[in-house]
C-alpha cells in the first residue's frame, strides 16, 4: 500500500503555489537539454494546446502554474468569441489515424497532475460552457487520494480513482497517463535515464512504471489511456519508442510551439507542444502572444 503522507493542511495550502512552481517550473530550466528534432513544416490543421495545472478561487494564490477559475472562464469566453471549438487529444488521434474529422478551429485545454480542484471547481464551468478538458494524472497521487481515507479538499488534494471514473463518464474529461512514480526530480529526472543506467534497465524501469499505471487505470476505472504526458516535459528518443511500444497513440510535451495535425501522419501526434497558461497574465495577452507563433510559423 502507498504510505499516506500527512501534511499540515494549512501549511500545504499556503505552500502549494510554490510547490507547483518548483515542480512544473523546473521544465524551463532543463527541458531544453532534451529537445526534439524540428518537425518539417507541412500543411496541416493548426491546433493550439493550452497547459493548465492547479485552480484557485483566491487571487492571492495565483502563480506561474496556478490560475483562477475566473481566468479559465475568461479564457473560454475569449475562445468562443474567436470561434474555437474544444476537442480532446483523442479527437486528433481519430482524425489522423481513423478517418475522423476536426472542426475548423480546434483547441485543447489540458490540466496536468490530477488536482482535485480540476473536478471540484472546473466541472460546473465546463458543463455551463459546453467545454471539455484533458487531465494528466500521476499514479502515486491518485493512489494516495484513493487510499488515505481523508476528506478531499480543492485546496490541496488530488483525484481518486472514483473521481476519474465519474469525470470520464460525464463526457467532459479525458485522461492521460502522467507516469506512476516518475513525476519527481531526484536520481532520475522525470522519465529520463539515470546516470550509468543500461538501456535494458532503463526500458524495464519505464515499462514497470508506465504500464503499471496503465494496469491500475484498467483495474480501477475500466480503461487504459492512449495518451502519455511527459513529467516536466523531459523527453528522450528511447522513452518515445517505449511509449509507442506500449500502444500510446500520442504524447504531450511542454515546448511552446504550434502544432499542425496531418491526416495519416501518426508522427505528428508525438511530442505535441503546449503553451503554459500562467496565472500572472491576462487572457488577451496570453492568447495574442500564442497566436503570433501560429501566424509566424
Amino acid at each position: 500500500m502507498f504510505k499516506t503522507i500527512k501534511l499540515n493542511k494549512l501549511l500545504l495550502t499556503i505552500l502549494l503555489p510554490a510547490v507547483i512552481a518548483v515542480g512544473a517550473g523546473i521544465t524551463s530550466t532543463f527541458a531544453a537539454q532534451e529537445t526534439r528534432p524540428e518537425k518539417p513544416q507541412k500543411n496541416g490543421v493548426p491546433v493550439p494546446i493550452i497547459m493548465y495545472h492547479s485552480i484557485t478561487l483566491d487571487d492571492d494564490c495565483l502563480g506561474e502554474y496556478v490560475v483562477s477559475l475566473d481566468q479559465i472562464e475568461s479564457d473560454i469566453e475569449y475562445l468562443k468569441e474567436k470561434d474555437f471549438t474544444p476537442v480532446f487529444v483523442n479527437d486528433l488521434i481519430n482524425y489522423v489515424n481513423y478517418g475522423g474529422e476536426l472542426p475548423d478551429k480546434p483547441i485543447i485545454l489540458t490540466f496536468d497532475d490530477g488536482f482535485y480542484n480540476n473536478r471540484e471547481y472546473l466541472y460546473g464551468l465546463l458543463k455551463k460552457e459546453d467545454y471539455k478538458a484533458t487531465i494528466s494524472a500521476v499514479g502515486d497521487y491518485t493512489i494516495n487520494a484513493s487510499e488515505s481515507g481523508e476528506k478531499q479538499s480543492a485546496l490541496y488534494s488530488y483525484l481518486s480513482w472514483k473521481d476519474i471514473t465519474e469525470m470520464r463518464e460525464s463526457g467532459r474529461y479525458e485522461f492521460c497517463n502522467h507516469s506512476c512514480s516518475m513525476h519527481s526530480l531526484g536520481e532520475r529526472r522525470g522519465i529520463l535515464k539515470k546516470e550509468g543506467e543500461s538501456a535494458d534497465d532503463y526500458r524495464h524501469a519505464l515499462i514497470c512504471d508506465i504500464d503499471g499505471l496503465q494496469k491500475l487505470f484498467e483495474t480501477n476505472c475500466g480503461f487504459r489511456p492512449n495518451v502519455f504526458t511527459y513529467p516536466y516535459g523531459f523527453y528522450c528518443d528511447e522513452a518515445e519508442e517505449t511509449m509507442k511500444a506500449l500502444s500510446f497513440e500520442a504524447t504531450l510535451g511542454v515546448e511552446e510551439k504550434p502544432n499542425y495535425i496531418i491526416k495519416n501522419d501518426s508522427e505528428c501526434l508525438y511530442g505535441l507542444n503546449r503553451y503554459n497558461r500562467s496565472g500572472l497574465t491576462d487572457t488577451i495577452s496570453f492568447f495574442e502572444n500564442m497566436m503570433k507563433d501560429f501566424e509566424n510559423s
